[in-house]
């Protein structure tokens, strides 16, 4: 009987140790920790529950042992029973709200360089002569350029690596401008501002367009800052935090167009409001401050979202509604849907793409948005480079989209009536006898310059190194011009 009672304050005696010495007074001296009132509750009732325990199991013994154990077997029948249930009802919300997606596959028409490598390396291989399967793969992977910045949207992502190298402030590097030197050479240099063709997407460091007009110009040094999905305006204000910084250039060089065009198709904002991501216009109401935190798990249950909804606050894809083309949002009226439900509103742009078709309203829409976009961010950049006494050209780019012969696009039919190529293949040829109308003294279109080199793409939109070559050759050339003008008109 001795034997009895002692295994039985053996056993009960660590619950109560361990109940007493993890009460949350003592934990929170030990940590030097305050916790949450919820956290705190626990903590004491979990310490109530093993000292209760102990005490059980030394003065109930067996008779305590044999309740706890019938309660348990009720409690785990009880619960296995509430598992079983909540599956069913979130099963059945599940079916309640599912709604098929109809996706539009925006590849039906063109290859993805990942696609074709996957599939039929040998495409691939004549895409990029020379180059091993390792090389390829490692160029085309490059999927997620994006970095966070304080002050602009974004910034492009700072690494090393084989062939893609980007440093101090956000610049590519290639043979010339390299990581130990840029610092020596960003003033009095010629910044080269661009979105994804610019960077160089696809292409190693030495075959940019900078890279090229370092080897051709050596009298002069060009410095990479383009940055994936930037259009224009916000290569100005790249180029402003690097005069504030006091920085200052010989030089700036704009390339622009294809993402001038995607982005005022995607948005409903005023062309000099619009971002290059549609989701940094919203970053005030979601972003890592103010995200709800604790139960966003909770939330995505098919079962809290159906009780949600029944209660007008869960709101699905079927709240999406279609943004206007013939007006865009003012974001200063406080009942615009941008203001109301910025939630909403940016489902709402989801809708809007340029592989979906557009009426011939919304196009010339775009068209205007463009027009006002490039006139209104030239006249601001004739007052700052004259500030500043620092000359900028820009340069109108050649479009991939727009060039049947890209080895990306599958067929001749298919391009033609493809969604992405209608509408750019609408949109540029107005934009540019617009460019050639206003004859601008600093505004070049040198979009032809793939003409002879129809098949110089690594994808649908990027520049091979030929195509790179050739675009700083174009520049050089347009930079001559003036300079020859400029001795004549002397």
């Amino acid at each position: 009987m001795k034997n009895l009672i002692r295994q039985y304050l053996l056993a009960g005696l660590p619950f109560l140790f361990i109940g007493l010495i993890l009460n949350p007074w003592l934990v929170s001296w030990l940590f030097n920790e305050t916790f949450p009132t919820t956290i705190f509750s626990g903590i004491l009732f979990f310490s109530i529950l093993l000292i209760a325990i102990g005490w059980g199991i030394i003065y109930k013994k067996q008779k305590f042992l044999s309740w706890l154990y019938e309660k348990y077997k009720e409690l785990a029948l009880i619960f296995l029973n509430i598992i079983v249930l909540f599956g069913i009802i979130n099963f059945i919300a599940a079916i309640i709200l599912y709604k098929p997606v109809k996706n539009i596959s925006s590849r039906a028409y063109y290859y993805d360089p990942m696609d074709v490598f996957n599939d039929s390396i040998e495409f691939m291989r004549s895409i990029y002569p020379g180059k091993s399967d390792e090389e390829i793969k490692e160029l085309i992977l490059f999927t997620n350029p994006y970095q966070n910045h304080p002050v602009l949207e974004y910034q492009e992502k700072i690494q090393t690596s084989s062939f893609y190298n980007v440093g101090f402030e956000g610049v590519r590097f290639d043979q010339k401008v390299n990581q130990k030197n840029v610092a020596s050479l960003i003033n009095g240099a010629v910044w080269v501002f661009g979105g994804s063709t610019t960077f160089g997407q696809g292409v190693k460091d030495d075959e940019t367009i900078s890279s090229f007009l370092n080897r051709l110009d050596t009298s002069n040094t060009y410095i990479n800052f383009g940055v994936h999905a930037y259009h224009q305006t916000n290569e100005i204000e790249k180029m402003l935090l690097l005069l504030k910084k006091g920085y200052k250039p010989s030089r700036v060089i704009f390339i622009d167009g294809l993402n001038d065009i995607t982005r005022m198709i995607e948005t409903n904002f005023h062309p000099l409001e619009t971002p290059a991501l549609a989701k940094s216009a919203y970053s005030s109401d979601y972003n890592i401050a103010t995200k709800e935190t604790g139960n966003s798990v909770l939330k995505q249950l098919p079962a809290t979202r159906l009780i949600r909804s029944m209660m007008g606050r869960e709101k699905g894809p079927d709240q999406k509604k279609l943004l206007p083309w013939n007006q865009y949002d003012n974001v200063y009226d406080p009942e615009n849907m941008y203001n109301l439900n910025p939630k909403q509103h940016f489902q709402s742009t989801v809708l809007r793409s340029p592989y979906k078709p557009i009426d011939t309203a919304g196009l010339n829409y775009v068209i205007w948005k463009l027009e006002v976009f490039y006139k209104f961010n030239y006249q601001y950049l004739q007052k700052i480079t004259e500030a500043y006494e620092i000359p900028f050209s820009i340069y109108y780019q050649p479009i991939g989209i727009l060039e049947k012969g890209n080895p990306f696009w599958k067929d001749t039919l298919t391009t033609n009536t493809a969604p992405l190529f209608v509408n750019f293949n609408y949109i540029v040829p107005k934009i540019k006898e617009i460019i050639h109308q206003w004859q601008l003294s600093s505004f070049y279109d040198i979009s032809s310059v793939d003409d002879s080199c129809s098949k110089c793409y690594v994808d649908l939109t990027h520049y091979n190194p030929r195509l790179n070559r050739m675009m700083a050759v174009a520049i050089l050339n347009t930079q001559q011009k003036n300079v020859t003008l400029l001795k004549k008109h002397k």
